[in-house]
């Protein structure tokens, strides 16, 4: 059986490989801290920017349809503006036929203005007198000619209108006896004239 002396002795060498021991442990864990703390730095940053990217994707994916709105609303305002085009160029069209139908009409209206121009004159006031005082004329000539038909001898007596009369009708039946005389030439009217006498 050992003594206590070669047990505390033993046990003196087992602490003092054990300290060196942990002392090398120490070590070793302070040298693992050292290449560690930078490992877990890195980590951190890399922690911190993947946050950052995925925001930075978030942003980018609102943005993206944000775009994508705008060039939807675009694509549909061009559209609107075609059709618009359409709908200017189809007025163009009609006022255009609308001019060139009021150009034709003004030619038109130019060439009877041109026509009647030299009757403008005839609008003065002296032309107006004149064409008024032959209105006048005219009437009292209708009226005379009504009174000729209402009563052709206004003047004469009812006697000689009998006269005038008589005369008219035996000038009628003398006309009727003298119309078989009109296919006798000169010289047969001369021979029977001393006949009739």
């Amino acid at each position: 059986m050992k003594s206590i002396a070669e047990r505390y002795k033993s046990l003196a060498g087992a602490y003092v490989k054990l300290s060196d021991k942990f002392h090398q442990l120490d070590v070793a864990h302070m040298n693992l801290k050292e290449k560690l703390l930078p490992a877990i730095k890195a980590i951190n940053s890399y922690r911190a920017l993947i946050h950052q990217l995925q925001q930075d994707k978030a942003e980018l994916e609102r943005t993206v349809q944000t775009l994508t709105e705008r060039q939807t609303h675009l694509q549909e305002n061009q559209l609107t503006l075609q059709a618009k085009e359409v709908e200017l160029s189809m007025t163009v069209n009609t006022l255009t036929k609308e001019n060139t139908d009021l150009q034709a009409v003004l030619q038109d209206f130019q060439t009877k203005y041109e026509v009647v121009a030299d009757f403008e004159s005839l609008l003065a006031s002296e032309p107006q007198a004149m064409l008024t005082e032959a209105e006048q004329q005219m009437e009292l000539v209708e009226e005379t000619l009504q009174e000729i038909a209402l009563n052709s001898d206004p003047d004469l007596s009812q006697e000689e209108k009998q006269l005038i009369e008589a005369y008219q009708t035996e000038s009628e039946s003398l006309s009727v006896s003298m119309e078989p005389l009109q296919d006798w030439d000169v010289q047969e009217v001369s021979d029977a004239l001393p006949c009739v006498a």
